[in-house]
């Protein structure tokens, strides 16, 4: 363990002495063994074991004080890196990629949650930020898959209009999610109208249902993305423009 381990323990523990013990139980084979072999001097050994646990107390008491593992800034960068997994579901191997994200996503909220221990509205936000997260990374992720699986056909080409459509909202949902903003949320909402109607303007050579029509599943996962971003509930609605204009289903 770290000092600034020991100093959590002790600040955590209702009982102070515990984290202390832990630590000189682990560090008791360095004060004793290597400085005391066969030599029997207790001047040294005391000597060299109080200036290890003066050093471990100044550690612990400077990791507190100077990055406390509480802080604003560190659930702050969390909560960056919680928002940065839809980046992760847009540019990652697209081999195991849902696990991953949940795993992910989970376990920065885990961290963050923990760290805003204490501030009610913050562990909030941090919440309905997963559930934003979870919810566009995942229709992203069978977005991809999709359109991995697609037949050999002109209507589903690289080249065709809704595919351009779908990686240019893929770069507006990284800038979304990298940097919340009204203007890069206004895009975002812009690139997946676009992309809707790009999907619904192309004409595919099967029945237009879920189950035979890949435009169909495309569609309804670009519904998905767009009820995600447009959910009041979400922390994106601080960053919708004013009610009374509404964007084109």
């Amino acid at each position: 363990p770290t000092p600034a381990y020991l100093a959590r323990e002790v600040r955590n523990e209702p009982n102070m002495i515990t984290g202390v013990g832990l630590g000189l139980l682990i560090f008791f084979s360095t004060g004793s063994v290597p400085d005391n072999l066969t030599i029997y001097n207790p001047y040294q050994f005391i000597n060299d074991y109080i200036a290890m646990v003066l050093g471990m107390l100044v550690c612990a008491a400077a990791g507190a004080i100077i990055l406390p593992p509480n802080s604003r800034w560190l659930w702050s960068r969390l909560e960056q890196d919680l928002r940065e997994q839809v980046v992760y579901a847009i540019s990652g191997k697209l081999r195991g990629l849902g696990s991953s994200l949940e795993s992910r996503t989970r376990d920065l909220m885990h961290q963050a949650y923990g760290l805003a221990a204490g501030q009610p509205k913050v562990q909030r936000q941090l919440l309905r930020w997963m559930f934003v997260v979870l919810e566009v990374g995942h229709a992203i992720i069978e977005l991809r898959k999709e359109q991995a699986i697609l037949p050999v056909h002109p209507a589903y080409a690289e080249s065709q209009p809704w595919r351009q459509a779908i990686r240019v909202m893929g770069r507006a949902l990284v800038r979304l999610f990298i940097a919340p903003s009204n203007s890069n949320l206004e895009r975002a909402l812009i690139a997946v109208d676009h992309a809707i109607g790009r999907v619904q303007a192309t004409d595919e050579p099967f029945a237009r249902n879920f189950d035979t029509s890949a435009l169909v599943r495309v569609q309804s996962y670009l519904h998905f993305i767009r009820t995600s971003l447009l959910d009041p509930q979400s922390p994106l609605a601080a960053y919708a423009r004013p009610q009374g204009t509404e964007h084109a289903s």
